[in-house]
């Protein structure tokens, strides 16, 4: 248990930075509750600052990068947890409105698709920043951190697609 919550949060830090900086509330409350994003960013910086050595002038470049991108990505997260918070009521009173349903798909997958290029638009300002020597480590922790979660994905039990469903 003390193991994966040591390497949890590095991983998942790391991804951060190359990946949706919008997941930044969402990550930082599934690290800990009682931890705000504040506390995880300050976390994500030291971590990437140790393992990439960055100089403070491109710190402050990537915290830049990363409070401008999240003026965009916070609103369009609300809209997803909106979206998610209307899909879950639906259907418990054994009616299936379908034409209700698409409509909120096809917004969620409109607020997915903005996250999707503000990610995209975050790792290549980030990418900018960094030397050939770091990008090439920022690649390996990443690989490595993909390599971490494709493991733990094995670890969980039944899930959507994931064998039978136990009995009810």
């Amino acid at each position: 248990m003390v193991h994966r919550l040591s390497l949890r949060p590095l991983a998942v830090a790391f991804a951060l930075a190359l990946t949706l900086t919008g997941v930044l509330g969402g990550v930082a409350y599934a690290a800990g509750r009682d931890r705000g994003p504040g506390h995880f960013m300050g976390f994500f910086m030291k971590r990437m600052a140790a393992e990439l050595n960055l100089t403070e002038e491109q710190q402050a470049q990537i915290r830049q990068i990363l409070e401008t991108e999240r003026a965009t990505a916070e609103p369009l997260m609300k809209q997803l947890k909106a979206g998610h918070d209307q899909l879950r009521t639906l259907g418990l009173d054994g009616i299936f409105n379908e034409a209700q349903v698409r409509v909120i798909a096809q917004q969620q997958a409109q607020t997915m698709t903005e996250l999707i290029v503000s990610k995209e638009r975050v790792k290549a300002q980030v990418a900018a920043v960094l030397t050939p020597e770091q990008r090439e480590r920022a690649k390996q922790m990443l690989d490595r951190f993909h390599q971490r979660m494709r493991e733990h994905r094995g670890h969980r039990g039944p899930g959507f697609g994931r064998g039978p469903l136990p009995p009810m």
